[in-house]
């Protein structure tokens, strides 16, 4: 069920735990909106898509570096 009052205060802390840097914090009450059928405020969807786009980051990352050493590998085998 949808608790308009409870929304509001996961909300106000939210935002106050990106003031503070508390990411973890953040992340954790994100969550809990979500979970809780709440609508998104701009902020919490912006914060949602700065993570999402970190992910894909460090994804795009690990997939660079293990084409890298397989090219490496096998251009040394073809010497």
């Amino acid at each position: 069920m949808n608790n308009p009052i409870k929304n509001w205060w996961r909300s106000q802390q939210f935002k106050l735990s990106l003031r503070r840097g508390d990411i973890r914090r953040a992340v954790q009450l994100l969550q809990e909106i979500q979970k809780s059928g709440a609508t998104f405020s701009w902020l919490e969807k912006l914060f949602r898509d700065k993570l999402q786009l970190e992910r894909y980051s460090q994804e795009y990352k690990r997939k660079t570096e293990t084409l890298s050493k397989q090219l490496t590998e096998a251009s040394q085998l073809m010497h």
